[in-house]
């Protein structure tokens, strides 16, 4: 069952974790609006201060969700986005990153960008895997883990062809466990 927060959730707001592109978030609260039936709205930055790894090129998503935690408001979950690539120690890298009934998440479009792969930039197919990664993640604040079927956008991925052969869909029984707004417009 989801969390009294992620049922009652009221507006989901997309904010930077640091320089985005022009224009980036109001593209994914588009694109993002089109599958949910909550608001999603772009917010302010918070100013967030850099959280790197020590010694390597990556943010530490977990202070970065630390921080968005620390300033989410009531019905309303908020969706960090950074541009620069985000890991947790222990992992050589994350897509995103939330807490199982939470209230905050971050993403990364480093890596849903072809362009981290040595290949031409493409923003549409960027957007749309940030997108499905923002919905991953949503499900984990409404409580759900990773799905063992690996057509479901809840199945662990650990590399970008992992990402986009799971799909952007959640499976028959992790749908049933979803809030209503999470799936309202899925297609």
């Amino acid at each position: 069952m989801p969390t009294e927060a992620a049922r009652l959730a009221q507006a989901i707001d997309l904010v930077p974790t640091g320089e985005l592109p022009k224009g980036t978030l109001e593209a994914l609260a588009a694109r993002l609006s089109q599958k949910l039936a909550l608001a999603c709205h772009v917010g302010p930055g918070f100013g967030l201060p850099p959280a790197p790894i020590r010694g390597r090129d990556q943010l530490d998503a977990n202070e970065l969700l630390a921080a968005l935690e620390a300033r989410a408001a009531d019905g309303r979950l908020l969706v960090g986005v950074a541009g620069g690539d985000i890991a947790v120690p222990v992992f050589s890298f994350v897509f995103g990153l939330a807490r199982q009934g939470g209230r905050a998440c971050v993403v990364s479009l480093a890596r849903a960008d072809p362009s981290f792969y040595g290949l031409p930039p493409d923003p549409v197919l960027r957007d749309e895997r940030v997108v499905a990664e923002i919905r991953h993640e949503l499900g984990h604040l409404a409580t759900l883990e990773h799905c063992p079927r690996h057509t479901c956008l809840m199945s662990f991925a650990g590399s970008i062809e992992r990402a986009d052969a799971r799909g952007t869909e959640f499976c028959e029984a992790c749908r049933e466990q979803l809030p209503r707004w999470l799936v309202g417009r899925s297609t």
